[in-house]
């Protein structure tokens, strides 16, 4: 017999009982599917995190002030001068040759309003270097400037989430916000940055001139970080130790005693982030191979029974004189037919999981053609090994015994 013979053949024996097969093939499709859908929000979730990195950047850190200790108390307002950022800033520019750019700043919710709505959103005060270390870019209007700073001119740039709730459908640049009652020109848009995978939205947020934002929003209200990032090619390591060596020096310490300020890069998140999902991931594949595994024994088991089923047909074909091979080529065939009907199924449910998944959670997910790939090989895979052992066992029948059963 021809190979399209063996396959047609095989189809037909598979047709006969069509409610078996879909319930043979029911926990390769699971399978498939199931690996389909973890590798899509895998990767989907791998490409959130490389774009998240890419949107805020790898070479910058803040540097957080947490006063010195007092009877096992940290009190940082009363231990941290006012300008003590600001000033710890400008050293930092002018003394670390590592160092590109370093600003102050600060940050609370306030409640800002337009002429068409109010909002209470994140607002930020900062050197214009903030537009550099942490990537802002300008879709509409320009950005903060040295100008704006020395003036203390009343001009902000606002994210795409903050000008969408104060003027909907309105270009935001131009127009004018309250915050603290004061009036403030919108003077640049934001591109938009989106969502961090722990869903934090990066275009709500206001960004002021940092002594204007200390006047007439911050008050009394302190700031407690700085930012400062490295020059390109350089390491973030060489800048955080010249970095640690002037605050040291500038904040004079008691020996043993701890330094007052702590010193964070988001490329230490971001790693530990992208580890424990890709950890996740690999869990949840081998939880989808598991059920691969199972419906491998399905299909095993379904094999088993058609060929108790079938034993006076097998017997009838030893008889006539066909081989022990093309018994096994018969049952091999339709074992790797049914694996291969579940993983396209499979393929397409998984697709179709993912894209659900989209749609109703908002989350990406992307489907790599290696994964419907793999998938493919596997259910074959799947069907060879799980259906030799019946296929060889149809292949050892006595051909007289097989006969004279009823």
């Amino acid at each position: 017999m021809t190979l399209l013979a063996v396959i047609a053949e095989s189809l037909k024996s598979l047709g006969k009982n069509k409610l078996q097969t879909m319930l043979s093939i029911l926990g390769i499709v699971i399978g498939v599917a199931s690996v389909i859908t973890v590798v899509a929000v895998g990767q989907g979730t791998r490409a959130k995190v490389e774009e998240e990195i890419a949107s805020l950047g790898d070479d910058w850190m803040s540097i957080n002030y947490v006063g010195m200790p007092r009877a096992g108390v940290r009190d940082p307002d009363q231990l941290i001068p006012p300008q003590r950022t600001q000033q710890d800033a400008e050293a930092i520019l002018r003394e670390c040759p590592s160092v590109r750019a370093a600003t102050p700043t600060n940050g609370m919710r306030v409640q800002v309003s337009s002429a068409y709505s109010n909002y209470l959103s994140r607002c930020y005060g900062g050197f214009p270097s903030i537009f550099d270390i942490r990537r802002y870019r300008i879709e509409n209007g320009r950005e903060l400037n040295e100008i704006d700073e020395a003036n203390q001119a009343k001009v902000v740039c606002i994210g795409q989430t903050t000008a969408r709730e104060l003027f909907g459908s309105v270009d935001p640049v131009g127009e004018t916000i309250r915050a603290n009652k004061v009036p403030f020109e919108i003077v640049g848009l934001l591109s938009p940055k989106g969502r961090s995978s722990d869903g934090r939205d990066y275009d709500d947020v206001i960004l002021f001139p940092w002594n204007c934002f200390q006047t007439r929003i911050a008050g009394k209200d302190r700031s407690e970080t700085l930012l400062a990032a490295a020059r390109p090619g350089i390491p973030l390591s060489v800048a955080k130790t010249e970095i640690t060596a002037l605050l040291r020096e500038r904040h004079p310490r008691p020996p043993g005693e701890p330094d007052d300020f702590r010193m964070f890069d988001y490329s230490e998140s971001a790693t530990i982030k992208a580890q424990a999902s890709e950890t996740f991931n690999i869990m949840l594949i081998i939880v989808a191979c598991v059920s691969l595994l199972v419906g491998g024994v399905g299909i095993m088991n379904i094999m088993l029974m058609s060929v108790t089923e079938r034993t006076r047909e097998i017997g009838l074909r030893l008889a006539v004189g066909a081989p022990e091979a093309a018994i096994i080529a018969q049952f091999l065939t339709e074992a790797v037919m049914l694996c291969l009907l579940g993983g396209a199924l499979g393929v397409a449910a998984g697709i179709g999981t993912a894209q659900m998944l989209s749609r109703m959670l908002e989350w990406l997910t992307i489907v790599p053609v290696w994964s419907v790939a793999v998938a493919a090989a596997f259910s074959v895979g799947i069907g060879l090994v799980f259906g030799f052992y019946p296929a060889w066992r149809a292949s050892r029948m006595n051909p007289i015994e097989a006969l004279r059963v009823e």
